[in-house]
């Protein structure tokens, strides 16, 4: 058999003592294997928690809350609607002064005279229509007449502009006794919105009879 050369063996022997000595030295844990070994594991009560578990419900007095804070916004809002009307007031209403009873009196016009003319219908039409359709408020005015119960006519100047609308009332006349009366049927021809003259501007003598 062939013996190995010296040197091969001066070469081997320090290498085999290196490989004894490591493998007599204890094993060092490294780091990361200690602190994972220092971590406590979970204790049993924590194990035995599902992670789906419904949290608690509320206490009876956390659930009493909203219902106590809201007392006072239904208060305020009751307190805030508007008071239904009493059954007297619905019952009793305040009847327009123009809803009470027409007095038992015909009013007609009786004359028109158109100053400077002419007098023909078709001069008379545009102020006999803007005057009728207040025949009703002058018998309210025949009501304020001292002696209701007394014919007796009324006579006023009316000056009407050539575009018509509001006319100046004059010169108002009548043997009918009563200051109300007077002034109430002179309130009226003010009131009047005459349609536009056939002639310009016109001025004219009107008068109405009242007959109880």
């Amino acid at each position: 058999m062939r013996r190995p050369a010296p040197f091969l063996l001066a070469l081997s022997a320090p290498l085999a003592f290196a490989a004894a000595a490591a493998g007599c030295s204890p094993r060092t844990t490294p780091p990361s294997e200690r602190t994972d070994r220092s971590v406590a594991p979970p204790t049993a009560a924590t194990q035995s928690a599902p992670p789906s578990a419904a949290p608690p419900p509320p206490s009876a007095a956390a659930s009493a809350a909203p219902t106590a804070s809201a007392a006072p916004g239904a208060s305020a809002a009751a307190s805030a609607a508007p008071a239904a009307p009493t059954a007297s007031a619905a019952a009793d209403p305040v009847a327009p002064a123009d809803a009470a009873p027409l007095p038992k009196v015909k009013v007609a016009n009786i004359g028109m005279h158109i100053g400077g003319g002419p007098h023909d219908d078709f001069t008379k039409e545009p102020i006999k229509r803007s005057v009728a359709p207040h025949f009703d408020d002058f018998r309210r005015c025949f009501a304020l007449a001292e002696d209701p119960a007394k014919a007796g006519d009324f006579g006023i100047d009316l000056r009407i502009e050539k575009d018509g609308g509001k006319a100046e009332v004059r010169k108002p006349r009548t043997a009918l006794k009563g200051e109300a009366f007077t002034t109430c049927v002179v309130g009226v021809f003010e009131q009047i919105d005459f349609l536009k003259p056939r002639k310009g501007p016109t001025v004219v003598s009107y008068s109405l009879r009242f007959t109880p």
